[in-house]
């Protein structure tokens, strides 16, 4: 049997963001599939895809501000899926298959967020959702108890939230 984790990234994961991904996962007896979903749109919304999640939770409505605002003070290292799409890709799953030695399957979404993690737990029958999101994003979604919500909605056991590494 394997254990699927769908993992929700905002920006490409850094080796520091798949390490802490994979340690959530390290001590289970069954093999994990994880299956990475991108926006190729993380500017749209409220502030981009994690803005989206919590909107249309109702939750986090009252995030404001645009993604470049809150991406200015963060180190240029790492790719933006905005501009090089294909490196997020490339180099998030990269990293999480070095953490964690188990596959990593790819999906883009180009629409709507919730509707593509809703359809990509359901289709892979995930037991998990990990969110890897901005700290700040993160801070809203934990205040505003969007992770209960998210379970409920999604219908998965298990939902988490990690702050990309800054």
């Amino acid at each position: 049997m394997t254990y699927d984790v769908v993992v929700l990234i905002e920006r490409e994961m850094s080796e520091g963001d798949a390490r802490r991904v994979a340690a959530l996962h390290a001590r289970y007896e069954e093999s994990v599939n994880y299956h990475l979903l991108v926006s190729s749109h993380p500017e749209s919304g409220f502030g981009g895809p994690m803005a989206l999640l919590g909107s249309s939770f109702e939750d986090v409505a009252g995030m404001a501000g645009s993604a470049a605002a809150r991406t200015a003070g963060v180190t240029a290292t790492l790719a933006d899926p905005q501009f090089d799409l294909a490196s997020v890709i490339e180099h998030s799953s990269r990293r999480l298959r070095a953490a964690s030695r188990y596959p990593v399957s790819v999906s883009i979404t180009h629409g709507e967020v919730l509707l593509a993690l809703m359809t990509l737990t359901k289709s892979t029958t995930c037991h998990e959702v990990v969110v890897v999101a901005w700290p700040e994003t993160a801070a809203r979604f934990l205040c505003s108890d969007w992770t209960t919500r998210a379970r409920k909605t999604l219908k998965v056991p298990r939902v988490r939230i990690l702050e990309h590494d800054t």
